[in-house]
């Protein structure tokens, strides 16, 4: 078995415990206790977020997430989409990301993002993701961009990534390391509407090139491994319409240039609903359309902006 790995992805997992739902109630009283200390502000530098996913075809629970990011200087979410706030404040900040608590996988993330007086900007972040204790990988990125107007922006992306797996067992094992190099040009924006908020454009291409080392010592694999090369390049761009603040709808197409038959569209919806001045609870749906997977995903979130 080979893997290979993209510079930007997004898991699931199933399998949750009374400790997750522990964390989960601890996080929400801290952030109800936040609430309660800071006046009411529509500006905000620190931004937090404990969201639970799931699948509604799935046999199992689902997984949570943390998120935390700082902003070295105020945020404002009035009279703009919530969800778009940080975006579109153009502002430099530091944050990440931890999922897999409770659960026999570990992922997290660390990013950091300076927006120098002309509106360029550079981006570094390291992720990590290990399942099973016989997986990892390691991804080293730097991004380099530009804000031309107060809601648009295009970048350059440099993505490294490592990572393979070792399954050893009596009579057996198998092990594979992949290494990988991606760049993706990317663009975002925001359109504003007179009749509803707005519409939100993004697009991406990325190229990869990839080296896959493998070795086979299994009864059950006639391949004994070696070592390969190639390269990918795939397309995905997404847009979300605001109806309101609050709520938008959004569909994203993904394409394979070398693998045509893994082009997939994903229609989704998000909610913003602010609880307090400092909290919201934030829900999202998704369904992939023509998917051998039934039902769709979802979340559920408290965020706490302060």
């Amino acid at each position: 078995m080979d893997i290979i790995f993209y510079g930007s992805f997004l898991l699931f997992k199933q399998g949750t415990n009374m400790i997750q739902k522990g964390l989960y109630l601890a996080i929400l009283t801290a952030f109800s206790s936040l609430s309660t200390l800071v006046m009411a502000d529509d500006d905000y530098q620190h931004d937090g977020t404990v969201t639970y996913f799931d699948q509604t075809e799935s046999s199992s629970d689902g997984t949570f997430k943390l998120d935390y990011r700082y902003y070295f200087s105020s945020i404002n979410d009035n009279k703009i989409p919530y969800l778009l706030s940080g975006y579109l404040g153009q502002v430099s900040n530091i944050g990440g990301f931890y999922s897999g608590i409770g659960n026999d996988f570990d992922q997290y993330n660390i990013s950091g993002e300076y927006v120098f007086d002309s509106k360029w900007f550079i981006k570094a972040q390291y992720s990590n993701f290990e399942a099973d204790s016989s997986f990892e990988n390691d991804n080293y990125g730097v991004t380099l961009g530009h804000y031309f107007n107060p809601s648009s922006s295009f970048y350059i992306e440099y993505i490294r990534s490592s990572g393979g797996y070792d399954i050893s067992e009596s009579s057996s094992f198998r092990k594979s390391d992949t290494e990988q190099d991606s760049i993706t040009l990317g663009a975002d924006t925001y359109v504003q509407f007179d009749w509803t908020e707005g519409l939100y454009l993004s697009g991406r291409y990325t190229y990869s090139d990839y080296t896959v080392d493998s070795v086979f010592n299994d009864p059950d694999i006639s391949d004994s491994g070696g070592s390969y090369s190639d390269s990918n390049s795939t397309a995905l761009v997404e847009a979300d319409w605001y109806v309101t603040n609050s709520w938008s709808v959004g569909a994203s197409y993904f394409y394979d240039f070398d693998e045509s038959e893994y082009d997939s569209w994903l229609l989704s919806t998000d909610y913003y609903l602010p609880i307090t001045d400092t909290m919201a609870a934030v829900f999202t749906a998704a369904k992939e359309l023509d998917s051998d997977i039934d039902g769709f995903s979802y979340s559920i979130g408290v965020n706490g902006r302060f």
